[in-house]
């Protein structure tokens, strides 16, 4: 059309050129402004299991003092989180499940961010780093309790510090409403002439040690999901429980942070 202006000497065709070229630099203006200054982060649960669905938690900022952000699309690791709007000065957040490959030490490296506004006429792209490190433990799979240490089917020979009704006498305490009649120590509330309660603690099984290279599976990489999967059901079953992973040995115990520990040390394990 410029051409055909030139070589004709219309003014029509003239003004529609230059309306279409003052429409896409107003166009470009406001799609580059659309996506500045906007930060996103990414938080990632604790567990996240090879080749098995999680949930993250995607949220963006718009650190803009003026205006808002438009019609936005966050892309990480294969899925799309879209934001219709983000006003300025705010954070949006939203959910996506994501699914990573392969066990170890891994990161998050950068999202794109972009967005068709204002006329959907062109899309433009930004990518913002993100820095977020994880681990991913091997997926579990069910698989016998062997190769282990301790007494596989005991039960009651050992207490957890948590609290229950078939362990021993932990402490004696006030009596509340919420309390079970049962648990009341009628002697020492006669004694003392209001009523006490014994906190009972849990039974627990023995401990047991996972011994990763014993186990039955046909590869180190089935043992590793066979260890996965035992660790997580001791620690279901209420049971204390530590690995053998070649020379190493972690000592058995009952807390979460532990049983991180160990599902830390399966994933990593080979790959340093």
């Amino acid at each position: 059309m410029g051409f055909a202006a030139v070589n004709t000497g219309n003014n029509l065709l003239f003004l529609v050129v230059s309306s279409l070229l003052g429409f896409m630099a107003v166009s470009g203006c406001l799609g580059w402004m659309n996506l500045r200054n906007l930060r996103v982060t990414v938080s990632l649960p604790d567990e996240i299991y090879d080749a098995r669905e999680t949930f993250a938690t995607v949220r963006i900022e718009n650190r803009k003092r003026f205006l808002p952000s438009f019609l936005l699309r966050v892309h990480i690791s294969g899925k799309d989180v879209r934001f219709s709007l983000v006003e300025k000065g705010c954070v949006e957040s939203d959910a996506v499940t994501l699914v990573f490959t392969g066990r170890g030490a891994k990161m998050l490296e950068a999202a794109t961010v972009s967005s068709p506004f204002p006329i959907n006429f062109f899309v433009r792209r930004r990518v913002l780093s993100l820095s977020v490190p994880f681990i991913v433990f091997p997926s579990p799979r069910e698989c016998p309790a062997v190769g282990g240490t301790g007494k596989k089917d005991a039960r009651g020979d050992a207490f957890s510090r948590r609290k229950g009704f078939g362990g021993d006498v932990a402490a004696i305490r006030d009596y509340t409403a919420s309390d079970p009649i049962k648990l009341i120590h009628w002697r020492l509330s006669a004694r003392q002439g209001e009523l006490k309660v014994k906190e009972i603690t849990a039974p627990s099984e023995d401990p047991l040690i996972i011994d990763v290279l014993s186990l039955p599976g046909g590869s180190l990489e089935e043992n590793l999901s066979c260890a996965a999967y035992l660790v997580n059901g001791a620690f279901r079953a209420n049971r204390p429980v530590g690995l053998k992973v070649g020379s190493r040995i972690l000592r058995p115990d009952l807390s979460r942070a532990h049983r991180l520990r160990l599902l830390t040390e399966l994933a990593v394990y080979g790959t340093r």
